[in-house]
């Protein structure tokens, strides 16, 4: 009898003890999974699904500390800086992070407008990252950030009417008004949800615009209800942005793939259509789309020979890239990457090609004020001049983009989350009063025959041949001769960085550099004065 209940006591123990140890494997399984499925979502983009299984993995076990870097990791990437600071923290309130997520902090300090903590963390990323230049150029542009405001009072930027609670963005002038991509929603009986940030897909919208009247307002456009636009360009998922060439009859946009891919995701492509009879007919796919990256947005030249474009396709420097291509003999080119002048680590999206001569873009790679910031490099024959950073207001500590400008070059449009941050993008409206072109300037040619005599009388220097000079291209733009007195007028074409080559009566060669006025203004006279015994040595 001692003999059974001693066994029945060890089986009762012993099936104890299977349970609690099924019991254990089964919640670690659960939480394996979870965290399997949470960086499978990571890893597509999926950046809500993901946070909210890493959320609920850190009531299932003991706390995994890496697990506030993932969710921190979500949180940057849907642009919700402060809660990714949080999560940062919990890691390590003494600012321990990888060499990336040092980074982030420092990205989203910059966004928070604290730019303090912003440079702290960009030298924290430093001591690990010694070489990175354009972390060293961020430090220094936020030690002197004045210089991006001093050309404010040179813009106006105001909200457009056209903004509703979902995002608007990406406007381009269209004809008698403007196109744009919005995700507010439409009147239909079956909504389709971008699961990913649990919204409708983006659309393309057109408004009419017209000039305003009135004397108290300081508005110099309305807009008409806004209407879906381009009834054959619309994808059953994401349509846009839009890029418009050959006098508006031909147009170049972004849309998801019709099917998926093998792991069941949508890239996006690049497709070409033409207006006909009123309606737009797609016309062609760009050659070089693919089911295994996206590309983002487009630019293209008014002859329709010439696309700049963002994508992540692989071989690119990191995230969002810049690439080009040619039409020749009906094929596209190649995609060439713009090259590390143009591209960083981070990403370069949403090109504008202005005029043919200057690309503008945004980068939050690149030095700024942060989020991403507006930036233009001029087209040189054999690359691109450094970019520029636009300014403020332009710029913010938010994310803006979609910068596009009419030919002209004083009137625009600008995408931005300054307001609300996140995903909820605005339009902006901008005027600049920036110098215009082409331009005309004049003035008189004069010489003197020696640097040495004070007394050297000024004299005009009639029949002086002028080659104004591309600088960056090494080309002649326009070219002239001075009259009986000295007199010229010279035509630039476009901004850039020119010189003025002269040529006198005897042949003689001379060269002065050319300043021309940022803003516009009325131009004083030009005068050009050439010392003679420099050059007859």
């Amino acid at each position: 009898m001692k003999n059974e209940k001693t066994i029945l006591i060890f089986i009762v123990c012993f099936l104890g003890i299977s349970w609690s140890v099924k019991s254990q494997t089964t919640v670690f399984s659960l939480f394996q999974s979870d965290q399997k499925l949470a960086d499978q979502y990571f890893m597509e983009k999926d950046f809500q699904s993901a946070l909210k299984l890493y959320n609920g993995s850190l009531h299932k076990r003991k706390i995994n500390k890496d697990l506030y870097l993932k969710i921190a990791e979500c949180h940057y990437s849907m642009k919700q800086y402060k809660k990714a600071m949080d999560a940062y923290d919990r890691y390590s309130k003494e600012g321990d992070l990888p060499a990336e997520d040092l980074l982030n902090y420092g990205e989203a300090s910059a966004a928070l407008l604290n730019y303090r903590k912003a440079t702290e963390y960009y030298k924290k990323y430093l001591r690990l990252a010694p070489n990175n230049e354009v972390v060293a150029k961020k430090i220094w542009r936020l030690d002197n950030k004045q210089y991006l405001y001093e050309d404010s009072a040179h813009y106006a930027l105001r909200p457009v009417a056209l903004n509703t609670s979902q995002g608007e963005l990406c406007a381009v002038p269209y004809r008698n008004g403007v196109v744009f991509m919005s995700n507010r929603e439409a009147l239909q009986i079956v909504k389709n949800v971008n699961a990913s940030v649990s919204s409708t897909f983006y659309e393309l919208y057109f408004s009419k615009t017209k000039q305003d009247s009135s004397v108290n307002t300081t508005t110099p456009f309305q807009f008409d209800k806004a209407l879906t636009f381009g009834k054959g360009l619309d994808s059953k998922f994401n349509t846009g942005p839009v890029a418009f060439y050959d006098k508006e009859k031909g147009a170049a946009f972004i849309a998801s793939s019709h099917t998926p891919n093998a792991e069941g995701q949508r890239t996006l492509g690049l497709y070409f259509a033409v207006e006909k009879n009123g309606k737009w007919e797609i016309t062609s796919s760009f050659t070089h789309n693919s089911n295994q990256y996206s590309i983002y947005d487009v630019t293209i030249d008014q002859g329709g020979k010439t696309i700049f474009f963002s994508s992540d396709r692989k071989g690119g420097f990191g995230g969002k890239d810049l690439y080009k291509s040619v039409l020749k003999d009906g094929l596209w080119t190649s995609p060439v990457n713009l090259g590390e002048e143009i591209n960083t680590l981070k990403d370069e999206a949403y090109p504008f090609l202005h005029n043919n001569y200057t690309l503008y873009f945004s980068s939050n790679g690149l030095a700024g004020l942060g989020g991403l910031d507006v930036f233009k490099s001029i087209i040189k024959s054999d690359g691109f001049d450094e970019p520029q950073n636009a300014g403020y207001p332009i710029n913010s500590s938010k994310d803006d983009f979609g910068f596009v400008l009419d030919m002209v070059g004083t009137h625009g449009y600008l995408s931005s989350n300054r307001k609300q941050g996140g995903y909820d993008d605005d339009l902006y409206e901008i005027d600049m009063d920036l110098q215009t072109y082409p331009l005309t300037i004049s003035g008189v040619l004069k010489f003197k025959e020696h640097t040495w005599s004070e007394d050297t009388e000024l004299k005009t220097m009639p029949n002086g041949k002028i080659s104004l000079v591309d600088d960056l291209r090494n080309v002649s733009v326009f070219e002239c001769v001075s009259d009986a007195k000295g007199n010229f007028s010279i035509l630039i074409p476009y901004f850039s960085k020119y010189f003025i080559r002269i040529v006198g009566e005897g042949g003689d060669e001379h060269k002065a550099s050319l300043e021309i006025l940022k803003y516009r203004k009325e131009l004083s006279a030009y005068e050009i004065v050439i010392v003679k015994d420099l050059f007859t040595k």
